[in-house]
């Protein structure tokens, strides 16, 4: 296997695109703060998302088996080691949180409880919500994982302590977002999520309804960040990252081909987000 290779798949199954990809996006919030990203905040970012993915990688694995064969076999050798590199991230994370303020240390706290609730949940869960775990409820698991990166805008702003609204704004354009990624990726595991009994968009209203629901949110996501820009709540910069709604129009148009791996899905979808920061970024110069 060439360096290249091997790079690239250390970067796509071992979670880092989707890192980088939070670090990309907490950076793009400091930009419409008016700031630029300190390396502490884009850190803390990386290992949190980092941490949050492994989990869900590692309880996920039977179920990957049959939706993400290639992921499982690169993940298989360090499987026994995936728990302990999760809760590293958390508390190498933590540890640098508590520099910064209390304020951002707590807030904090809630990132980790949705990934573990969303991953392996538990009995009492079951008996508030119905379910063991967000995961196993028709669109719970896409609202939930919708909403933790929507929690990016006000993380960051309690890292600076000041809740503009324009960072407050960014939120509801990182929901709509995430949940046309979170769609697309039900539409491929739509085989093992059947076979495990987890409902998914995909599997209650078929492929192309799904699709159409994606349509919908896409062209909402672009509507909302220019109407928020050109009402003023947003740097006009911002509007730029409208751009995403056209990208992803075209990779989920590329993906019903059916002519790429599933690795260069996950590369296109999650790598996304790594483009905010740079879009974002030559916007706001």
């Amino acid at each position: 296997m060439s360096l290249t290779s091997a790079v690239y798949r250390e970067l796509v199954f071992g979670g880092h695109l989707l890192a980088l990809g939070t670090a990309s996006m907490a950076a793009t919030v400091t930009f419409v703060l008016g700031k630029n990203p300190t390396w502490d905040l884009l850190l803390m970012a990386y290992l949190f998302s980092l941490g949050a993915y492994t989990i869900n990688r590692l309880s996920d694995f039977e179920e990957d088996r049959i939706s993400h064969p290639e992921r499982t076999t690169y993940l298989e050798g360090r499987r026994r080691y995936m728990a302990g590199m999760s809760a590293a991230c958390f508390l190498l994370g933590y540890a640098l949180s508590l520099t910064r303020n209390l304020i951002f240390f707590g807030a904090l706290l809630l990132p980790l409880l949705l990934a573990v609730t969303y991953s392996f949940g538990s009995v009492r869960l079951k008996g508030v919500i119905g379910m063991s775990r967000l995961k196993d409820g028709l669109l719970v698991k896409n609202i939930a994982i919708s909403f933790g990166w929507s929690l990016i805008p006000v993380l960051v702003g309690l890292y600076y302590l000041e809740l503009p609204t324009a960072i407050i704004a960014l939120a509801p354009f990182i929901f709509l977002r995430i949940m046309v990624n979170t769609i697309f990726f039900d539409q491929r595991d739509a085989e093992a999520d059947k076979t495990f009994g987890v409902m998914t968009l995909p599997i209650r209203i078929g492929m192309a309804g799904s699709s159409r629901v994606m349509n919908v949110l896409d062209l909402a996501s672009g509507a909302y960040i220019i109407g928020v820009a050109v009402a003023g709540v947003v740097p006009v910069f911002a509007s730029t990252l409208a751009v995403f709604t056209i990208y992803s129009l075209a990779y989920r148009r590329y993906a019903e081909t059916g002519k790429h791996k599933d690795s260069t899905r996950d590369l296109v979808a999650d790598g996304e987000y790594i483009l905010w920061g740079v879009v974002s970024y030559i916007g706001h110069i």
